[in-house]
């Protein structure tokens, strides 16, 4: 098909039904961004619309007229939609997405589009392997030519055939043993996800065809009561492989939260009253094999942070890479990398075709879960980015290229119909501190634990639903966690306090299992914050801050031993030394800090830090004098912390004004 080269100039208005033939869009800008708005929109016979980085909304439905009637979304464009109203007839939406490059790892996929029939009226219909194509020159974004894949049999793909080997669903699942073998044939309803292999192919590209998905979409998730697979997975809780569903991206922490405000739901759902809490990501190592045995994958959970605060993007928590047995249970693991997207909005966007595992509400064996609901509100114009230090919506393929070298990113556009900012939450992000823990498991792989200061968490010593976030492979044999109320967790919120202790738990499959626990990376948290673990057995701090925690444990699960702790108890057997036994000031008139020391205790280390944190000033000093002065000319006028550290390792500090020069 010849595009004709017919560029639409003006903001089609809101007023009016859009009929279309031949027509390409690219050159409409408003804000930065190009937009085509339409109260509804009609693809004639023989007729196209192409659109090309560019956001086409329509606020009703859209009726593609006959096989011959089509929408090519390319690049960075995406379709968003107002109403409930579903898309209708026989013509086809073209998008692309990336899979991955191996015929031995799978994607998690969600189709925003199902399979074009003509006489279904205004509904969202099944998807099934017909509405993946190969696109004839994906590499050329005019290019709208592009042919059904193929399907094979064999267990390998080839570069004109997928393999319908591994397309399987899960749905209200148990265990492992709740996975659905569909084939290309199998028809799946809206908003379920699937699994696929790729093909050999480098960058290699699907091109989903047929009726876009819009509106209310429902998906199950219910736990009965009654463990369905009592052999592997959870004993209260089902799961089901779901995604984003649209041909836009999606806001995972509306779909998770509703939006709800503690009076009113922003979507009109209730899911928040059906799913746990989090998402959780497949990731995957190239292994060359189809065995079970030898995947090397795990899952990484997202989690929401605090729900009634739509400028907290969440935390994030990387996944680690197991083996698996026949059955499908986890046997151990084994090294491998992980990606982190915290910086990328902690990957609380999904792109389009994403999928991602969800589980039921946790009712401690009673019936729970239900139906969940994607809706419209919980659409968004965002373009894509997956990597791991962009700022878009993220689509997982094998391994995406870092960008976290670039600290500085530039502005991107976001826009939705649901009354959100994304402007100002995306460009414009709030930081929540966060401690990533890395446990090297007996020298073959890191769990990550992540703990983030929240100043808005009910209670520290609490397990709080959304705040923390819940380690999906517990069934590992070796492992190490965050522990609140018996749940094992790889996210902990925390109201930062000195106080707060956070039980630790490791677990040994077998005599003589090393340990080495550290901080791998730290996030806005002030150096005046110590990290510790303590083994209450042996009564130690370890400062993993600076060093690491090494321990050898016999096969065991031990969850009461070990604590992440943010003050040194062993120092109280020493001589209480207070603040109080100090006075620090400043000579306002000599531009000095004084810091008089009445009991001459060794003062080794003086540092300054300013309100935000970061250190301004640091002297060793090694001093046991009455009266000691530190020069402050070099400072500007402000609020500073002072702190003390004594040769018995006891930290002090105080607040002081500097008047500056």
């Amino acid at each position: 098909m010849t595009l004709a080269v017919n560029i639409l100039r003006r903001l089609i208005t809101v007023n009016y039904t859009f009929i279309i033939s031949k027509v390409i869009l690219f050159a409409i800008v408003i804000l930065g961004l190009n937009n085509c708005l339409a109260q509804d929109l009609y693809v004639d016979n023989d007729s196209y619309l192409y659109a090309r980085d560019v956001v086409l909304f329509v606020n009703d439905d859209i009726r593609l007229e006959t096989t011959t009637s089509n929408i090519y979304m390319r690049g960075n464009a995406q379709l968003m939609q107002n109403t409930d109203i579903k898309n209708s007839d026989a013509g086809e939406l073209s998008i692309y997405q990336n899979q991955t490059t191996g015929i031995y790892e799978y994607n998690f996929w969600c189709s925003p589009v199902g399979v074009s029939i003509d006489g279904t009226t205004n509904a969202n219909v099944d998807f099934d392997g017909t509405s993946i194509h190969d696109p004839a020159d994906h590499t050329d974004l005019t290019n709208v030519t592009s042919s059904a894949y193929a399907y094979t049999n064999s267990y390998n793909g080839n570069a004109t055939q997928l393999s319908q080997r591994w397309i399987y669903t899960l749905i209200s699942a148990g265990g492992y043993n709740g996975w659905v073998y569909q084939s290309s044939t199998g028809n799946i309803a809206s908003g379920y996800g699937f699994t696929l292999k790729g093909s050999p192919n480098v960058n290699n590209v699907l091109d989903l065809r047929g009726r876009p998905n819009n509106g209310d979409i429902s998906i199950d998730c219910t736990f009965t009561g009654v463990d369905l697979d009592p052999l592997s997975g959870s004993t209260t809780q089902v799961e089901t492989l779901t995604g984003n569903p649209y041909p836009s991206a999606l806001d995972l922490k509306l779909f998770l939260t509703d939006g709800f405000d503690g009076t009113t739901s922003l979507t009109g759902t209730n899911n928040r009253n059906i799913l746990s809490g989090e998402i959780f990501f497949w990731e995957q190592v190239p292994v060359g094999s189809h065995n079970l045995q030898d995947y090397q994958g795990g899952y990484s959970v997202y989690n929401v942070g605090d729900p009634l605060d739509l400028s907290d993007n969440g935390s994030y928590a990387t996944a680690p890479f197991e083996n698996y047995n026949l059955d499908g249970s986890v046997n151990g693991a084994t090294a491998g990398n992980t990606q982190d997207f915290t910086a990328n909005n902690a990957r609380r966007y999904a792109a389009i075709g994403q999928g991602f595992i969800v589980s039921s509400l946790d009712n401690g064996g009673a019936a729970s879960g239900g139906t969940a609901v994607f809706n419209n509100a919980m659409r968004l114009y965002l373009a894509e980015d997956s990597t791991t230090g962009g700022n878009g919506s993220v689509f997982a393929k094998t391994q995406s290229k870092n960008k976290t070298e670039e600290h500085i990113k530039p502005q991107v556009i976001a826009m939705s119909h649901n009354g959100i900012d994304y402007q100002q939450i995306i460009n414009n992000p709030i930081t929540i501190p966060e401690i990533r823990i890395h446990t090297k498991v007996d020298n073959t792989f890191y769990r990550e634990s992540v703990i983030a200061f929240r100043d808005g968490t009910p209670n520290n010593n609490t397990y709080n639903r959304f705040f923390d976030g819940r380690n999906y492979e517990g069934g590992l044999t070796r492992d190490a966690y965050l522990l609140s109320e018996g749940k094992e967790l790889v996210i902990k919120s925390i109201n930062y306090s000195e106080d707060t202790k956070i039980p630790m738990g490791l677990k040994a499959n077998k005599d003589n299992t090393s340990f080495e626990i550290t901080v791998h990376n730290l996030r806005a948290i002030p150096e005046t914050v110590s990290i510790y673990v303590h083994d209450k057995l042996n009564d130690t701090y370890t400062d993993i801050r600076n060093a690491t925690f090494s321990v050898v444990l016999e096969e065991g699960i031990y969850n009461e031993r070990f604590e992440i702790s943010f003050s040194n108890e062993s120092t109280l057997n020493i001589e209480a030394i207070d603040i109080s036994d100090f006075k620090v000031f400043e000579n306002f008139k000599r531009h000095h800090l004084e810091i008089i020391n009445p009991k001459r205790k060794e003062i080794n280390t003086v540092k300054l830090y300013d309100v935000s944190g970061k250190l301004v000033l640091q002297q060793n000093i090694t001093s046991t004098k009455r009266k000691n002065i530190i020069s402050t000319r070099s400072l500007s006028s402000g609020i500073y912390l002072v702190s003390l550290k004594l040769s018995d390792n006891q930290t002090l500090n105080k607040k002081v004004v500097i008047s500056g020069n």
